[in-house]
């Protein structure tokens, strides 16, 4: 889009420039201009409503307080008629509207019809009105104007449009009938073309300072969703809600029970002194994106990483019914997708992992770059399992095994000296029943 002059532009995300058009108030981005309009509407439609009660008030009210002042038989059937047959009844069309599905495409335009029949039908009636003095013509016309921009709120170009018919239609008619005198017609033009300047210049600077507002509260949104965003990169979406709400305070919730999963690339180290930092960097990230894909596809929550080590958690911190299950078969798929991926050197990547299930805290703790996270025997065991399983295997812990062995396909169980455990039994992971036993892949 080529650069225009504009009198509001802000920048969104995308780095677009979005403009204003300085004469018709109007955004230069279409999509922007209908949302705009849309969200303008929902906040105005109770306006809408209530400048059409008020209206139907203020003709009631003028009918009964200038009664008694109009005094020809006459006139008072032509100002019940007028009143109660036109000016009224046009006000609650519009108002009835209101309530259709259709209005919000419609309603500048109805309301554009609405003063416009109420404009000619005023002037008709002031011209047959002849016991009330000159001004009050005008200064209805003056009223019927003002109601646009003051209440009904209309666009700047539809003030000046309603404004000029206005115009248009009162004076021909103060200077073409006798009975106004010359100082009325003068006074008639200034005070119209004044308040119509007026007015108009009211409804710009409203309209003005409503889009940009809206603009303001836009790029507001737009931050808002991307700060959240990057919480939920970072945080579960329960956390995310919950940090929301807690005014800062801790978070920590136990679960009875979870399956906690932990792998990690065999060699990472040796093969971090044979590669480039950015190309050791870039084989790990391929390899993590791949398990945060897995993790996704089986429900679980990725954790954090440390090191060339990947975490999750099945069953936090929103709760799962078959949280083994579903951490058992990720362990599968990240044995078998593992491999799909190449250190720098061309090896391919093999993990080793371990699963446990059992009771956990987790939570969010510190003032400072804090994460979610796990505590508890359950994560100490599947770390520990990780440590001693063979590249390629996963180590499971008995009390997993034992509620997947309908499903999947377990070793022999063995027994491990675990750090700050002690002897724990545990079994490799084959692969689901119906699949054959995993293999570790060849470099």
């Amino acid at each position: 889009m080529d650069q225009i002059d504009t009198t509001t532009a802000v920048r969104e995300p995308s780095g677009r420039r979005l403009g204003l058009d300085r004469l018709r108030l109007r955004f230069h981005d279409p999509a922007l201009e209908s949302a705009f309009r849309a969200d303008r509407f929902r906040h105005q439609l109770g306006n809408i409503r209530f400048a059409f009660l008020v209206g139907i008030v203020l003709w009631i009210s003028w009918g009964l307080l200038l009664r008694p002042y109009i005094l020809a038989l006459s006139e008072l059937r032509l100002d019940r008629i007028m009143r109660w047959g036109v000016f009224i009844p046009i006000l609650v069309i519009g108002l009835v509207l209101t309530f259709t599905p259709f209005f919000g495409r419609i309603w500048e335009w109805v309301a554009v019809a609405i003063a416009t029949a109420t404009i000619g039908s005023w002037v008709y009636y002031t011209s047959n009105i002849q016991t009330l003095p000159a001004e009050y013509g005008y200064v209805g016309v003056i009223l019927i104007t003002a109601f646009t921009y003051t209440l009904l709120r209309l666009r700047f170009v539809l003030v000046l449009l309603i404004t000029l018919i206005g115009i248009g239609a009162y004076l021909p008619y103060a200077f073409a009938t006798r009975y106004v005198a010359p100082v009325s017609e003068v006074l008639a033009t200034l005070y119209l073309v004044s308040f119509g300047f007026l007015g108009g210049l009211a409804a710009y600077r409203m309209e003005r300072f409503t889009r940009t507002l809206f603009l303001r509260e836009r790029q507001l949104d737009q931050e808002r969703q991307r700060s959240d965003g990057l919480l939920l990169n970072i945080l579960p979406q329960v956390v995310v809600d919950q940090l929301k709400v807690t005014s800062g305070r801790r978070i920590a919730q136990a679960f009875e029970e979870v399956t906690v999963i932990f792998v990690d690339a065999v060699g990472s180290t040796q093969q971090a002194a044979r590669s480039t930092p950015d190309a050791f960097a870039h084989a790990l990230d391929e390899l993590f994106s791949r398990f945060d894909e897995i993790a996704e596809r089986h429900g679980l929550e990725k954790v954090k990483t440390i090191g060339d080590a990947y975490m999750a958690v099945a069953g936090a911190p929103a709760g799962m019914a078959d949280h083994a299950g579903a951490a058992a078969a990720m362990a599968v798929d990240i044995i078998r997708e593992a491999g799909a991926v190449r250190w720098p050197s061309g090896d391919r990547i093999v993990v080793h992992g371990g699963v446990a299930t059992g009771p956990a805290v987790a939570g969010v703790i510190g003032r400072r770059k804090f994460a979610y996270d796990l505590w508890g025997d359950t994560v100490n065991v599947a770390s520990r399992l990780e440590e001693h399983g063979q590249p390629g295997e996963v180590l499971v812990s008995e009390a997993t095994a034992v509620r997947l062995e309908d499903r999947f396909e377990f070793g022999p169980t063995r027994i491990f000296d675990l750090k700050g455990k002690g002897r724990t039994s545990a079994r490799a992971l084959l692969g689901r029943s119906s699949d054959l036993p995993i293999e570790v892949p060849s470099r």
